[in-house]
C-alpha cells in the first residue's frame, strides 16, 4: 500500500473535481490518499490563494501531486524535498514549464509511478540563507522553508526550485545591491533587483530579466540583475559548489522574494546567500519526451508565469 499526497488549488474547480478522481482511484487500489488544499486568499483583490501549509506533512508519503497551476506546484515543492518525496505536477492548460503530464495521462502516470516504472528526473534545489536584518512575512509558512534538512550553518532556510531574487520595495525608485561570488565582492547594482536561478528556474524570471538557458540537469546557478541602471547586464552562470551573496546597501530597503512569494523585508545592511541545496527534488516525467521538446514546447508557446 501506498501513500500519495495531493496539494490541490480550490480556485481551480477541474483541479478539486480531479483530487476526489484521484483519492477514489487510490482507495479502489487500497493505497491511502492524503488531501492537502490551499486557503483562499481575498479573492476581491484578485490574489492567488496564499495558503497555510505549516501543518502539511509529507511524512511517509510515496508520491506527491500538485494540482493547480505552476504556483501550486512551487508551493508543494519544499515539502516534498524536505520529506524527499517524488512528485508529480499535472497541467490544467497552462503552458508552464514545470507541469509535464496532461490529466488524461494522469492516472497512466501515477500507475506507473506508484509500480516504479515511470520516468524520474532529478533537479537541484537552492539554499537560500539570511544571517541578520530580515522582518519576516506575514503567516510564516514553513512551506517556503527547508525544515527538516541541515543547512551547513545550522540555520533557518529557505527552498527555491525556481529562483530567489532581492528586489526593490519602493515604486519607481531603483535599490542598490552589491555581489559577492564565494566571499569575494563581484559587482554592485543599482537596478529593480538580481536573482539568481537554478538551471529549473533560468526558463522562468531569468529568462525574463534576459538570463541564459541552463539544461535542467546542468550542475550550477546563474546571477542576473534586473532592469539595472549604468551597469553591465550581463549574467553570471556559477558553479553548483559556489556561493553567491547579494548585500542590501544603503540608503532603501529590499525584498526578499522565493519562487515568487515574500520570504521577508530586507534592510539596508543585510545580507542574502544562496547556495546549491543539498540532494535534490526529485520529479516525476510522462513520456520519454527530452529537454528539447519540453523547451521548444515552452518557448513557443510561452514559458513559466
Amino acid at each position: 500500500m501506498a501513500t500519495v499526497a495531493i496539494l490541490v488549488n480550490p480556485v481551480r474547480v477541474d483541479a478539486a473535481h480531479l483530487s476526489s478522481e484521484i483519492a477514489e482511484w487510490l482507495e479502489r487500489r487500497h493505497h491511502e490518499p492524503r488531501v492537502f488544499r490551499l486557503a483562499p486568499a481575498d479573492r476581491a483583490e484578485g490574489k492567488v490563494p496564499a495558503g497555510d501549509l505549516r501543518d502539511a506533512d509529507l511524512t511517509g508519503a510515496d508520491l506527491a501531486i500538485s494540482l493547480g497551476g505552476d504556483g501550486t506546484f512551487l508551493r508543494l515543492v519544499p515539502l516534498a524535498y524536505s520529506a524527499r518525496v517524488p512528485v508529480l505536477g499535472v497541467n490544467f492548460g497552462r503552458l508552464g514549464y514545470l507541469l509535464e503530464v496532461e490529466p488524461a495521462a494522469l492516472f497512466d502516470t501515477l500507475e506507473r509511478a506508484l509500480s516504479g516504472d515511470a520516468a524520474m528526473e532529478d533537479r537541484l534545489v537552492l539554499a537560500i540563507t539570511v544571517p541578520g536584518g530580515l522582518t519576516q512575512a506575514d503567516g510564516d509558512d514553513r512551506s517556503l522553508s527547508g525544515d527538516g534538512v541541515v543547512c551547513p550553518e545550522g540555520e533557518r532556510w529557505w527552498v527555491a526550485l525556481n529562483e530567489m531574487v532581492v528586489e526593490k520595495t519602493v515604486p519607481g525608485h531603483m535599490v542598490s545591491l552589491s555581489t559577492a561570488l564565494d566571499g569575494e565582492e563581484l559587482l554592485t547594482y543599482k537596478a529593480d533587483g538580481v536573482l539568481v536561478a537554478s538551471p529549473t528556474g533560468s526558463t522562468a524570471y531569468n529568462l525574463s530579466a534576459g538570463g541564459p538557458i541552463l539544461a535542467p540537469s546542468l550542475p550550477a546557478m546563474v546571477m542576473t540583475p534586473v532592469a539595472p541602471h549604468l551597469a553591465i547586464d550581463r549574467s553570471v552562470v556559477l558553479r553548483a559548489d559556489q556561493q553567491a551573496t547579494v548585500r542590501v546597501l544603503p540608503p532603501r530597503p529590499a525584498v526578499l522574494v522565493v519562487d515568487g512569494r515574500e520570504a521577508g523585508r530586507l534592510s539596508p545592511g543585510a545580507e542574502v546567500v544562496c547556495r546549491v541545496a543539498p540532494g535534490c527534488l526529485h520529479m516525476v516525467r510522462s513520456g520519454d519526451h527530452g529537454f528539447a521538446r519540453r523547451l521548444r514546447r515552452a518557448l513557443t508557446h510561452g514559458v513559466q508565469e
